[in-house]
């Protein structure tokens, strides 16, 4: 989990299949024989899923990153209020409509999307 919401937004499926394999196999030598399936492998140990605990963090990083002082100006500018009462609720700006899959798979767009969510 060592800086996931760095590189967590930018895997693609194949990847995170190998990751929950890995933690799977894990939990499978922790638990040994009592072992019976993943999904009861995770309840025993409280566990959730990787992509899971990937977003997640994505999101906790993203709210204590609009409160940092020094930091805040790597997300962009906050939505000014409405003029009229909407259901709209978005803290932070969309980003603008990406140009790569590389930059709408990236950290900032994906950690707007989970703060506006």
């Amino acid at each position: 989990m060592y800086a996931a919401p760095a590189w967590s937004s930018s895997l693609n499926l194949t990847q995170r299949e190998q990751l929950e394999r890995v933690q799977r196999r894990a939990l499978r030598v922790i638990l040994g024989p009592a072992c019976r399936s993943y999904e009861d492998a995770l309840t025993c140990l409280s566990l959730p899923r990787l992509a899971t605990r990937h977003q997640e963090a994505l999101e906790k990083f993203g709210k204590r990153l609009l409160r940092h002082p020094r930091l805040r100006h790597l997300l962009p500018p906050d939505v000014p209020p409405p003029a009229r009462a909407t259901r709209h609720q978005n803290r932070v700006a969309p980003v603008r409509a990406p140009r790569t899959d590389r930059y709408r798979f990236s950290a900032v767009p994906t950690i707007v999307r989970a703060i506006n969510k």
